[in-house]
């Protein structure tokens, strides 16, 4: 099967910087940082050092690498996002009903709120009546079935693999430490370490290059068409599996390669068996 993707030439993980599995120091979760500006970042010219290649070339269905979405894809998160995100709307005298809520939701969240007409002048603002409501409601977060099984198989496959998200980067690290994943993951790209958002594949293409890993030889999974696009533009194949994000009809219109009816899904369709608890 051929993959598609962007010319090698606009393949540029330089402009993004992705974070490699690494101790951090203990930090108290405040959700996104309403006050970071990624528009105005100007990370390093040089990408990070590429995790070592596995040992084993026995890899399943041709795979060296999974790179997974966050919210939807790894981490039940849709009540909380939702009530946070009406929250703000609120605040803005912004009228939002259930349908209208998922027909805007993006996941650059700086699109839905240019599409919103929120000011740019009151992101910031806006951030942090996000982050409080958010941070209120973290206790609920769950990981979706079948997760850790799903990291057990493609560890015992020899797979490596990473995380490309538009959550911000505290509150990626907060979750990761939440559920005890910080380790599973050689790569986490979150949404201030990149310029340009999903759908555009910088983010997965700086994962791809901290990863080592070819991108006819990665799978991207995610849950709403933007992963879908952005994998394809990167020129990995691609999967997805249906949330309270994004339906099964918005996905299958996004043709990915790989439709999964959930998360636990995963290993038997790539043929992994999962390893006995």
């Amino acid at each position: 099967m051929a993959w598609v993707g962007l010319p090698a030439a606009s393949r540029n993980p330089d402009t993004c910087v992705p974070r490699a599995a690494a101790p951090v120091p203990d930090r108290p979760f405040d959700g996104p940082a309403a006050s970071r500006n990624p528009q105005d970042r100007v990370p390093p010219t040089v990408p990070p050092p590429a995790v070592p290649p596995p040992t084993s070339t026995n890899h399943p269905a041709g795979l060296s690498a999974v790179v997974f979405d966050w919210d939807g894809t790894l981490v039940d998160s849709f009540d909380a996002t939702r009530a946070a995100s009406l929250t703000v709307f609120r605040h803005f005298g912004i009228v939002m009903d259930e349908e209208r809520y998922r027909d805007t939701y993006r996941p650059d969240w700086h699109r839905t709120y240019r599409e919103l007409g929120i000011p740019e002048s009151r992101w910031e603002e806006a951030g942090a009546i996000w982050n409080a409501a958010f941070a209120e409601r973290s206790g609920s977060l769950r990981l979706l079935p079948g997760a850790v099984e799903v990291f057990d198989a493609l560890a015992a496959a020899d797979l490596r693999f990473g995380v490309v998200t538009t959550a911000e980067r505290r509150r990626l690290d907060a979750d990761l430490d939440r559920f005890g994943l910080r380790p599973r993951f050689a790569v986490t790209v979150a949404f201030e370490d990149c310029r340009r958002k999903k759908p555009h594949p910088e983010g997965l293409l700086a994962a791809l290059a901290a990863l080592g890993a070819a991108p006819e030889e990665t799978l991207y999974l995610g849950d709403r068409p933007e992963d879908v696009a952005m994998g394809k533009a990167a020129g990995t194949r691609t999967a997805a599996l249906p949330s309270d994000f994004g339906g099964e009809s918005l996905l299958r219109a996004a043709a990915p390669d790989l439709f999964l009816p959930s998360l636990a899904d995963l290993p038997a369709a790539l043929s992994l068996a999962v390893p006995a608890p």
